[in-house]
């Protein structure tokens, strides 16, 4: 497995993940969707803890399937989650946008760190 390649694709996942759900990404149109608004100072230690925790455990997992060669699976598994991460927005009444914008977040990780496992 290429370690540089899972550490890239996890900061670039990051960053992707920053601007999305920035002011000048989408993050105005999820909030509307999902009824959600966060203020300065609102606690997101936990939040922001476990997506570090779960995009290194994305990036391990793409990493180990490009390093064996399985790159339908891997596709296949990450857009697996992608639904069912959508239907699980979809059970908790998030509006349409906010799940799409959730589903397109994903795919832009995934995307990345396939792309940094071919590069690095």
């Amino acid at each position: 497995m290429d370690w540089l390649g899972v550490v890239v694709g996890v900061i670039a996942a990051f960053v992707a993940g920053w601007f999305w759900y920035s002011p000048k990404g989408f993050y105005p149109a999820w909030s509307a969707s999902a009824k959600v608004q966060h203020a300065p100072g609102d606690p997101m230690g936990a939040a922001f803890g476990s997506l570090v925790v779960g995009l290194v455990l994305y990036g391990l997992f793409v990493g180990v399937m490009m390093a064996r060669g399985l790159c339908g699976p891997l596709v296949l598994g990450i857009v697996a989650f992608i639904v069912m991460s959508y239907s699980n927005n979809a059970f908790k009444k998030l509006g349409p946008v906010s799940r799409l914008v959730d589903a397109g977040s994903w795919a832009v990780s995934g995307g990345l760190m396939i792309l940094a496992q071919r590069l690095i």
